[in-house]
């Protein structure tokens, strides 16, 4: 078999990862809804694992303050790294294949991912850290980091350092500014509002096509 051909398929993970985050968003998202006034730790570890993967619709913020009012600060932190941390292992083991392919990987020659992954690479784990923590858009540099093919258990721990400390905060702002409930839920949908509105035409134009 030739390299081309190596290079251009997708092995059996990824497919099944992809399935494994939609299904669990699903369904944690019915948890939710039905049970919302509930402190399980549970249901914020599965939450958890949609809202931190490569490519999310669901916001983890109004969900970490909400749990700041109702449950334990460092558990809740705790809860949600571990879901994190799970999001972070089955990213990785979908994008690092999906960035490599040989028919998608013309990216690496541009000026600017060159540009931008010479930075990236002087202090990787760090720069991952403090993105990672920071309220900032951070899927740019899970791409970056997925595209050299970053060692998973160097992510997963970069990871872990980032987002604990970020969910305690966000649930320490929860336990201590009192913010209503219907503001948190209006906030996770206007999240899927401003998803549906770009996906749903999108969508329909490449059905039309």
């Amino acid at each position: 078999m030739r390299q081309d051909q190596v290079d251009t398929r997708v092995g059996p993970a990824v497919w099944i990862c992809g399935g494994l985050m939609i299904a669990t968003g699903i369904v944690t998202s019915i948890l939710l809804l039905r049970d919302f006034e509930s402190d399980s730790y549970l249901y914020l570890a599965f939450y958890s694992i949609p809202a931190n993967t490569a490519i999310s619709v669901f916001p983890h913020e109004p969900v970490l303050i909400y749990f700041g009012k109702v449950a334990d600060l460092w558990l809740a932190a705790a809860w949600a790294t571990l879901g994190t941390a799970i999001a972070g292992a089955m990213d990785h083991l979908v994008f690092v294949p999906l960035l490599n392919l040989q028919n998608i990987r013309a990216y690496k020659r541009r000026k600017f991912y060159r540009t931008a992954i010479s930075w990236f690479m002087k202090w990787p784990f760090a720069t991952i850290v403090a993105t990672g923590f920071a309220p900032i858009p951070f899927f740019p540099f899970k791409f970056l980091a997925f595209s050299i093919q970053y060692p998973m258990w160097k992510w997963i721990a970069a990871l872990v350092v980032a987002r604990f400390p970020r969910y305690y905060l966000l649930a320490f702002l929860g336990a201590t500014v009192p913010i209503p409930n219907w503001v948190l839920i209006a906030c996770v949908a206007v999240v899927f509002a401003m998803y549906l509105a770009k996906a749903i035409p999108a969508g329909y134009r490449r059905w039309r096509r």
